[in-house]
């Protein structure tokens, strides 16, 4: 199962909190209607003096800043976040975001596991408590020259020179810095670039920030370009390349965390040891 979007045809909410948000514009790229089970995934903008007022959630949360300026009040500071800072957020910490700036700010969230429909999530909280403490947020920044080498060692478990090239990864929020539900990081991937087809068991989602790239999707093919998305459920076999003439880059999740072992089945390796190739 797999999804595909393109963020300016995505439907928008502006008040999704019951008059707890002003200036707010919300799109969900992943979702239970999207045929996910495990995250949700926005792109959510604030106009120049909006903002969410003070909440907590049950399931840990990223904020990615794709541009403009977002103030982030937690644990008793206000913490700023520019284009390209990220921050992760654990679960039932309270917070508040605000804008600012005269700019729009527009970000990527994303939260794990997905929110549960049972629960009354998000709730909205008044000043400071001692039951709701709160923590730090974990923040960093990416730059593209964190970014490696292109290669096809892209650090991840079972992803060898066989069936990746051209390729560059950056993780942002994983386990080493406290996250326990997801991973969050950077892909690039030069002219040629490639991951051959295979699948995983776990979902994984990708957000297009520049560029454009061939994805095969359960034996569908789609040219994605900046702002398009497409989510890849657990046992849907994908597969990218970059056939242009310039860098692909994209955010992408996987949720839940990979397992330490068997992280990828790719087609032609197992087409191989079976003999049916």
């Amino acid at each position: 199962m797999h999804h595909v979007g393109r963020l300016t045809e995505t439907a928008a909410v502006t008040d999704p909190y019951g008059g707890h948000c002003r200036q707010l514009s919300r799109r969900a790229i992943v979702d239970r209607e999207a045929g996910s089970v495990h995250q949700e995934i926005h792109v959510v903008e604030l106009g120049p003096g909006g903002g969410i007022d003070r909440h907590l959630h049950a399931y840990e949360e990223a904020l990615y800043v794709l541009e403009g300026s977002l103030s982030l009040s937690v644990a008793g500071a206000d913490e700023q976040l520019g284009a390209d800072d990220y921050a992760l957020l654990d679960a039932a910490v309270p917070h508040a975001l605000r804008n600012d700036s005269g700019g729009v700010v527009r970000w990527l969230e994303l939260a794990g596991p997905q929110p549960g429909a049972g629960l009354d999530d998000p709730v909205f909280v008044a000043g400071e408590s001692e039951d709701q403490p709160g923590a730090p947020a974990r923040r960093g920044h990416f730059d593209p020259g964190q970014l490696p080498e292109p290669s096809g060692a892209i650090g991840l478990e079972g992803f060898g020179q066989a069936n990746v090239g051209g390729a560059a990864l950056k993780m942002l929020v994983d386990r080493d810095n406290g996250a326990t539900q997801f991973n969050l990081f950077v892909v690039q991937y030069q002219p040629g670039g490639f991951i051959k087809e295979h699948d995983h068991p776990f979902e994984e989602a990708f957000f297009f920030v520049s560029g454009e790239i061939e994805a095969v999707l359960d034996g569908e093919t789609h040219t994605l370009q900046a702002g398009d998305y497409c989510w890849s459920g657990s046992g849907s076999m994908h597969a990218f390349t970059n056939r242009s003439d310039a860098p692909v880059r994209w955010l992408e999740t996987q949720v839940p965390q990979p397992p330490t072992r068997y992280q990828a089945r790719f087609v032609n390796e197992w087409e191989r040891t079976a003999g049916t190739s």
